[in-house]
């Protein structure tokens, strides 16, 4: 490869490593939306320019997915317009189908759009940390690095974020299980 051309993609995705790192230990549910929409940008670049074509249709779908979604804590009614980007993510993958990584890009967008729609800080924590195994092997066969740093690394951040709403959420109310 050559270094000026994987230089963008690479800054591109490292800085997508530190936002999808950073957003699980952001409070809040729209806080952590947030975060993940701009690391949702800055991974479709990132996939743009590694010719990933379905994973950065994905994750600029996410992104927009993400935004839609902060407003479902505070009005049911909105999950309407947060449901009809699921047939748009469909269209998307079966248009920009490029074999296995686009199959495992599309799970892992399925289990995010289920976690995304929980309005439930523990089982939105636990949906996210689902869809990295799915995440990550269309990042080992579109070959890319930064992507497989941050699986590995927001799902340990992922983890850990969520033993602690768990423990937090247990502090308050001891007939949890």
């Amino acid at each position: 490869m050559d270094f000026e051309i994987g230089l963008l993609p690479n800054a591109l995705g490292l800085f997508g490593v530190a936002c999808n790192v950073g957003w699980p230990f952001l409070r809040g549910r729209s806080a952590m939306l947030w975060g993940q929409t701009v690391g949702c940008v800055a991974f479709a670049l990132h996939y743009l320019l590694l010719g990933a074509h379905t994973g950065s249709l994905m994750a600029a779908l996410a992104g927009l997915q993400a935004v839609l979604a902060i407003p479902l804590g505070r009005d049911p009614r909105f999950r309407v317009i947060y449901l009809a980007t699921l047939p748009v993510i469909a269209a998307a993958m079966v248009l920009s189908w490029m074999g296995i990584a686009s199959a495992f890009v599309a799970v892992a967008m399925g289990v995010t759009s289920v976690g995304r729609y929980q309005t439930n800080e523990v089982p939105f924590r636990a949906m996210m940390l689902a869809c990295i195994p799915f995440w990550s092997a269309h990042n080992v066969i579109v070959g890319s690095i930064p992507g497989l740093l941050s699986d590995a690394l927001s799902f340990a951040a992922g983890a850990w974020m969520l033993w602690v709403t768990v423990r937090r959420l247990r502090a308050v109310e001891p007939s949890l299980p």
